[in-house]
């Protein structure tokens, strides 16, 4: 079993506010640390250490806790604690349908509104991508340009509906993002699709954009195969394992969780 995960202070400067607030934050911290790998499937969340990392009571942390447990990113499992749930593979199709039909309806209008400033703006992310030092500045960068689109398109609302639904897609792209060769994938697809809007061709930008969506279907295999660990488990337990033993007369007795 791994350790209890917990969480430096200095990552996270709590705004003082009310619960609420302060709940919100801690969810929002966890749950980019969680899509970005930083904890692993079946990885315990004690809410002691995370109070005490975040130097609150434990009502904010449960109340966070709880909200990524609807997200299904965690299991709330009674009795034995939080853990950090595996990725989802059976939510993959559905999640790419809402994030296909929202980003390529969006990037039609997208290619007819873009100006020479807004082609500026796309292409400068590009490069952004191109020299990021790290997985997770690339990512940043990918996520900005899918955003800058939806923007564009004046669909910045719709974004947040994007993002919602693309939770489970973003732990494989995170993972994606650590090698080479997929970032080298990415980012030819992302040349592509802003070719195509910076040009003003419609067609070419939703088949480009659909092209690279689609990706995460062979991304999803790659990754089960390369990172088994953020995977495996999926419909497993969690759950610690009882010892038994026998007693006296030869009758089977539990001890408590080891």
């Amino acid at each position: 079993m791994s350790t209890e995960a917990t969480v430096a202070p200095a990552e996270l400067h709590l705004l003082t506010g009310r619960r609420a607030t302060i709940a919100v934050q801690i969810y929002q911290h966890l749950r980019r640390q969680i899509v970005a790998g930083d904890f692993v499937p079946l990885q315990p969340l004690s809410e002691n250490d995370l109070a005490a990392s975040f130097g609150v009571s434990r009502t904010p942390v449960r109340e966070a806790l709880g909200k990524l447990e609807e997200e299904r990113l965690v299991s709330i499992l009674p009795q034995y604690g939080t853990f950090v749930a595996p990725i989802l593979t059976d939510r993959v199709f559905s999640d790419q349908f809402v994030r296909e039909a929202l980003e390529c309806a969006a990037i039609g209008e997208a290619a007819a509104r873009c100006t020479p400033p807004d082609a500026a703006a796309l292409r400068a992310i590009i490069e952004r991508q191109r020299v990021a030092p790290s997985d997770k500045e690339f990512f940043a960068a990918d996520e900005a340009m899918h955003r800058a689109l939806m923007v564009l398109a004046g669909q910045e609302a719709a974004w947040q509906v994007v993002d919602a639904a693309k939770v489970n897609l973003d732990r494989i792209r995170h993972l994606s993002a650590r090698h080479t060769f997929r970032r080298l994938s990415i980012l030819a697809e992302h040349e592509q699709i802003i070719d195509a809007v910076t040009k003003g061709d419609r067609d070419s930008a939703v088949a480009a954009m659909r092209q690279h969506l689609r990706g995460v279907f062979t991304s999803s295999g790659q990754m089960m195969r390369m990172h088994p660990e953020f995977f495996h488990g999926a419909g497993g337990d969690p759950r610690p394992a009882r010892r038994t033993r026998p007693d006296a007369k030869g009758r089977t007795l539990t001890d408590e969780p080891v």
